[in-house]
């Protein structure tokens, strides 16, 4: 074990056959993991120095031991033929996707996201946390090639919940935005908060898996809607 506290998460795979893909992590503390991965991307097993059975399942060493965990799926989607990650998880798709919106003239903005624009706008329910958009893309992901409908999430009795669903596919990416605080208008300035908010899940991503954000990505702002997501910053070694 060395100290590494000011480090993100290192990783590399250490082999592969048709079965399974082995992957060695070094957490922020030094520690040594090795975390196997079926083809399917199941979770076969994760083999560890540092937490006893008794503790690895009290609250931060299973957050720890998360982290580690998604690192390793990372590393092992990117460095074999493996598919281990929803595209939505995928932070290089993320990134092909803010370049798709970034190309977006305002007609393409108006003709991809103005009924989005209206959702948030006017929602259909109250209470609203936030509204999505679901869309997919092209095998090249150089062009977005469907979309949902606008889904809003809003409390119902102290739950959180979302209208009807109407994508039936796998997306390759989304966004989730709030109510607008100030008005926006639905031209590339909508556009930049969409692109934004791409950002902070990226982000997230990389705070999931124990690793600091590129200096473009460390922005404030709601990203991935999940609970026991922890700054880099702030997070137990």
């Amino acid at each position: 074990m060395t100290n590494t506290d000011h480090k993100s998460m290192e990783a590399h795979v250490i082999g592969q056959d048709s079965l399974g893909i082995a992957v060695e992590v070094t957490d922020r503390k030094g520690y040594t993991n090795h975390v196997l991965f079926g083809r399917d991307g199941e979770l076969i097993g994760h083999v560890h120095e540092r937490f006893s059975e008794a503790t690895q399942t009290d609250p931060e060493p299973a957050r720890i031991l998360k982290r580690v965990q998604f690192r390793a799926r990372n590393e092992a989607h990117r460095q074999t033929d493996a598919d281990l990650l929803l595209p939505v998880f995928d932070w290089q798709v993320i990134e092909d996707t803010i370049a798709i919106l970034e190309s977006f003239d305002i007609p393409q903005i108006m003709d991809q996201f103005g009924e989005f624009y209206d959702a948030i706008q006017s929602p259909p329910v109250d209470d609203v946390a936030f509204t999505a958009l679901f869309f997919s893309l092209n095998d090249d992901r150089d062009r977005i090639v469907d979309r949902s409908d606008p889904l809003s999430f809003y409390f119902e009795n102290e739950a959180l919940v979302h209208t009807d669903v109407s994508f039936d596919q796998e997306p390759d990416a989304y966004v989730t935005i709030p109510p607008f605080e100030e008005p926006v208008a639905c031209d590339k300035g909508f556009r930049d908060l969409l692109i934004h908010h791409l950002k902070c899940r990226i982000r997230d991503l990389h705070y999931m898996q124990g690793s600091q954000p590129p200096s473009e990505y460390q922005v404030d702002g709601l990203g991935i809607n999940k609970q026991g997501i922890v700054p880099f910053n702030n997070q137990a070694k």
